[in-house]
């Protein structure tokens, strides 16, 4: 039996079972790392880091490289990180996020740091490299806070690779697995979700995601808003120019897409199952009556599993009466904002509420 207790983030991604656990897990290797990570919380940063490292490098190049030469392009790494350092050179490369850019870096075909495409190189990397990581090892299912405002219900044994902050003209996730996602909207900024070869666009709504690593079909349930379904290749190809419009189908609340890989082709329908529409297959009822507005946070933080930050104090004179049947996390928020006249924003995957506190 192998003792993973003191392994680095490389060793972790060249390890056999690790990149099974990640890459293509099945019953009893996820029963093997949850019940590690169960006994190890400590080390749950390396995992995560290795995690990264792993989902970065199998998005980009799964087309490109085979499994064998993606594994030997991190063995080569790891050397070269080990020799430098031990000689002392190179220092950047203690940094495991640093490794992990300079791994990405050479398998892009570079095979050394200092060329003419350098600097362009060097920014797309520590795009990838900044990059976080949620994957649900738990029985429940996972919140995800995005700096949007907008929220990712994951479902067990699915990963979400994000930015901790969005940039640029569009928001970019990429999905393995299955989540339900209410996306905050801004017409500015389409979201972007990047799903086993198909691209979902919104502006702002809900809707769920089914999109198992390695399966032949991906689906798309719509419950609110309207989202757009792209093959990947497809709007890659053409989404940038301006002579062209990407083939892609339209869904409004209620409709479905099922996406198969092996025919590239795109198949509109109506959701037949009403579940597939909801945030949690969870029960979410909830009963407040004339309750301390903090303890209603609090549960709300054991629900879903996330932190809520606010001052007890100002808000300990602010009673709450309520009843949550169907509403997602957001609207929650809202409410409870809207009843005690407070907002809230969310930084660092955390809720935080701003409030001047009642006088009732």
């Amino acid at each position: 039996m192998i003792n993973y207790r003191n392994y680095s983030v490389e060793e972790f991604a060249t390890d056999e079972k690790f990149r099974q656990w990640i890459l293509d897990p099945s019953g009893e290797i996820i029963l093997f790392w949850e019940n590690w990570l169960i006994q190890n919380p400590d080390r749950h940063n390396a995992v995560n880091q290795a995690t990264e490292l792993l989902l970065s490098v199998h998005e980009r190049y799964k087309d490109d490289l085979s499994e064998e030469s993606i594994q030997a392009e991190i063995n080569a790494m790891v050397e070269i990180a080990e020799f430098s350092k031990n000689k002392n050179r190179l220092s950047f490369l203690n940094n495991p996020f640093w490794r992990i850019a300079a791994i990405i870096t050479l398998i892009s075909g570079l095979g050394y740091f200092y060329n003419r495409n350098h600097l362009a190189e060097k920014t797309e990397v520590v795009s990838y490299a900044s990059m976080l990581v949620k994957r649900n090892i738990t029985d429940k299912e996972m919140t995800v806070l995005l700096s949007d405002g907008s929220v990712a219900t994951l479902k067990k044994g699915s990963t979400l690779r994000f930015p901790n902050k969005f940039s640029g003209d569009t928001r970019k996730v990429f999905l393995t697995g299955e989540a339900f996602f209410d996306v905050t909207k801004n017409p500015t900024k389409p979201f972007l979700v990047f799903a086993n070869e198909t691209v979902t666009k919104v502006l702002g709504t809900s809707f769920r995601i089914k999109a198992p690593e390695g399966a032949n079909t991906v689906m798309v349930f719509v419950k609110t808003g309207k989202v757009s379904v792209y093959p990947k290749k497809e709007y890659e190809t053409l989404a940038d120019e301006d002579d062209h419009e990407v083939s892609g189908v339209i869904l409004h609340p209620n409709q479905q897409v099922v996406f198969n890989k092996k025919e590239n082709r795109l198949e509109k329908g109506i959701v037949e199952n009403p579940d597939l529409l909801s945030e949690s297959a969870q029960s979410q009822e909830l009963i407040f009556d004339d309750q301390p507005v903090a303890e209603v946070l609090r549960t709300l933080e054991k629900m879903y599993g996330i932190a809520i930050l606010f001052d007890e104090e100002s808000l300990s004179k602010c009673p709450i009466s309520t009843i949550f049947k169907e509403e997602n996390l957001k609207q929650r928020m809202n409410a409870i904002c809207q009843a005690i006249g407070a907002t809230y924003e969310v930084v660092d995957g955390q809720i935080i509420l701003n409030s001047k506190g009642c006088s009732h």
